[in-house]
């Protein structure tokens, strides 16, 4: 059974609150109207209790209208007749609402200065001195300012058209059956409420009124809550993030509310990759559970304002969000802290926090739970997964925290975002569906990039598609660049070293051998940085993941150290850049990280002269010629896949090298060789020599040695 927000005793939010008077308009305009914002997604308040005569809004009406973004009074005939009525019109003015009145069949100026059934209606409340003058005097004012305010305006002859055709639908053939009272059976069966087709053919024609609602819509921004377009495979993450927040919910709604202990609070950290769709899922669940909480806040690019040193602006947002547009004075960031602290310990507020990166940038806004009352539920979109800690104050206190990761799309779903993106309502034309498949899997499933990308296609050519294609795949486009480039910036050095590392040679690569290195070098705990913020998996057999749109990062940032000069960069691992530096020998390169792939065969032993700066190198079956000494000083990994001579081996300065690679080598060594390769080595860590069918049955006991 589907819950009832009206439940007089839940505490809720309304986007929009409807005030009219039940006999005049509940079972036509008003059931119309809430039908309608109900199927938009728009929460409005509508009572469903008729109030008597005589009788005062109770402190439920009173909170609803204080708690709803619009007011919409509906002035009809009668309205001034219910004291309850304009009770509510000066709660709305008295609460600063924003008022958008419908005159249903009355003047404007009949509700402005109380004249025809208007003025008869006070009359009778002032002969009754049932209410004070100072009372009375309050509901003449609140009618005056609202009804000075531009309204939709219900009349006679605009509405006669409608009537016609709606009656005219509504009747069909039934209309010219023959004798009276066949038609009037078919009036009553097709006006039927609400329920029949009469009101709806009627309201739904009159073109005004639909213009109203679409107003509405675009005041309460609807389409900023969570609910725009292309909201494509949410269907697999916003259940399960409902169901980490307590909630029941089926069919896109939900069906029951959390169950709710004294002390209950919530946090639910929403995490992975940058662009993956964080920020948007994030906004659906607020749209769908918004009016559940006395106060709601969605604070968007946290990290990027507290940066600017826009801490105070955030801290001033989520306060006048959280008390509906009131908001005491705030100059510092301590005194918005201590606002936050103590405003809102009995208020259950709904609070998103988008795009952090560190608990030091919560801290301002919502560093404990307890500053909010029972009920609270903070969200969270970051890209690492441990940015909060639940801190318990009190033993009694019970604390729900639970984590969402976010994962890539699944080529069924980034095929159908593309899809809309690029073509709208309209059809994919056959001879696009390839190269469509081909674009979502260039940019790697990731959906901020197939959003970006499929709009940018939209109405463009078959050679602008092939040529972006191309660029797909060899460059990131700028808008994910710039995305992905901030979230870089945020890591520590240590961490960026091996994001490079990993981006330009170690991808899909056993974890270990990489770690001793780093280890070396003091890079240890970059991995860990990299894993908690999104930019690295270890798969199933501990080799290194990285997503396609980050390794395209990592590359060309590296490139760009120094486009026209390979020696002045970093890593080099691209054939042409290799050759290029390894014919020029000009001095000292600042390369430390190189590939030298089999396409070389060989090279000449001279070129490491000008490497001194190598840290790593890469040799996959090339032989060196000339008889080099004491080459590559810096050396920590030499990874030299089918090493022939030993000459060659020995010729390299092993004082700094961790790892030593010969998998798949044909150089022999005897056991002094190997004596003397270890007196050279004394720091190696890691020897691989899978594949090496010569090794020396004496090896084995000279490693028991070591």
């Amino acid at each position: 059974m589907q819950m009832d927000f009206r439940d007089p005793m839940a505490v809720c939010n309304y986007r929009v609150f409807l005030s009219f008077r039940g006999p005049d308009t509940r079972h036509n305009l008003v059931e119309y109207l809430y039908d309608k914002l109900r199927r938009l997604g728009i929460v409005a308040f509508l009572d469903r209790e008729e109030i008597q005569y005589g009788e005062c809004i109770g402190s439920k009406i009173k909170e609803a209208i204080k708690r709803s973004d619009i007011c919409v009074p509906i002035f009809s005939q009668d309205f001034a007749s219910s004291p309850a009525c304009l009770m509510e019109v000066t709660q709305m003015v008295e609460s600063h609402k924003e008022i958008h009145p419908i005159f249903f069949f009355v003047e404007p100026c009949d509700v402005r200065h109380q004249r025809g059934t208007y003025g008869k209606s006070f009359a009778k409340h002032k002969s009754k001195n049932s209410y004070p003058e100072s009372t009375i005097k309050k509901w003449e004012d609140s009618l005056n300012e609202i009804a000075h305010k531009k309204g939709l305006e219900f009349k006679k002859a605009a509405l006669e058209a409608a009537l016609k055709d709606g009656l005219e639908a509504s009747l069909g053939e039934n209309g010219v059956i023959k004798g009276p009272e066949f038609k009037k059976a078919a009036l009553e069966a097709a006006v039927g409420g609400i329920k029949g087709r009469f009101y709806d053919d009627l309201f739904g024609g009159f073109r005004e009124l639909e213009d109203f609602i679409s107003e509405l819509w675009k005041l309460l921004k609807m389409d900023e809550q969570g609910l725009a377009k292309n909201l494509v495979g949410t269907e697999r993450d916003v259940p399960e993030m409902m169901r980490k927040l307590g909630f029941d919910y089926q069919n896109g709604q939900i069906v029951k509310e959390r169950k709710m202990t004294v002390t209950a609070r919530w946090v639910l950290v929403v995490w992975g990759l940058p662009g993956v769709g964080k920020t948007t899922l994030a906004k659906e669940v607020y749209s769908k559970i918004r009016h559940l909480f006395e106060g709601c806040s969605f604070l968007e690019n946290v990290r990027d304002n507290f940066e600017q040193k826009r801490v105070v602006s955030l801290q001033k947002k989520l306060i006048r969000e959280l008390k509906r547009g009131e908001c005491p004075e705030v100059e510092s960031f301590t005194e918005g802290t201590t606002v936050i602290k103590h405003l809102f310990q009995k208020n259950r507020v709904l609070i998103v926090l988008d795009d952090v990166d560190d608990f030091e940038q919560i801290e301002p806004l919502a560093k404990e739970l307890t500053w909010f009352g029972p009920g609270s539920t903070i969200i969270l979109t970051t890209t690492k997964e441990d940015v909060y800690k639940v801190r318990k104050s009190e033993e009694q206190d019970i604390f729900y925290e639970h984590e969402h990761e976010v994962k890539l799309m699944d080529e069924k779903h980034a095929f159908e975002l593309f899809r809309e993106c690029a073509f709208g309502k309209n059809d994919l034309p056959k001879d696009h569906e390839k190269m469509s498949k081909e674009i979502i899997s260039a940019v790697d499933y990731l959906p901020f990039a197939i959003d970006f990308v499929g709009r940018s296609l939209y109405g463009e050519s078959e050679k602008e598609w092939e040529r972006t294609l191309g660029e797909l795949k060899a460059k990131l486009i700028d808008k994910v660049k710039k995305m992905l480039l901030a979230n870089y910036e945020l890591l520590s050095y240590e961490a960026k070293q091996v994001f490079l590392d990993i981006a330009c040679f170690f991808t899909g690569i056993e974890k270990t051998m990489p770690c001793h290195m780093w280890a070396a070098r003091g890079l240890g705990r970059g991995v860990e940085e990299l894993k908690k913020k999104s930019f690295l998996k270890i798969k199933e057999e501990k080799e290194f993941w990285m997503q396609g749109q980050l390794i395209l990062l990592g590359r060309e940032i590296v490139e760009e150290e120094n486009h026209d000069n390979p020696r002045k960069r970093s890593r080099l691992w691209d054939y042409k850049d290799v050759q290029k530096i390894l014919r020029e020998k000009k001095g000292i390169y600042k390369v430390i990280s190189l590939r030298v792939a089999s396409n070389f065969k060989r090279i000449d032993g001279e070129a490491f002269r000008h490497l001194s700066n190598l840290r790593f190198l890469e040799l996959d079956k090339v032989d060196i010629e000339g008889n080099p000494e004491n080459i590559l000083p810096n050396l920590e990994w030499l990874d030299w896949c089918g090493c022939q001579e030993k000459s060659k081996l020995f010729a390299f300065d092993m004082e700094d090298l961790v790892i030593l690679n010969l998998c798949s080598s044909s150089v022999q060594l005897s056991l002094k060789d190997w004596e003397q390769l270890m007196e050279k080595a004394q720091s190696l860590k890691v020897l691989n020599l899978k594949d090496c069918t010569w090794i020396n049955a004496s090896l084995n006991s000279l490693l028991q040695g070591i």
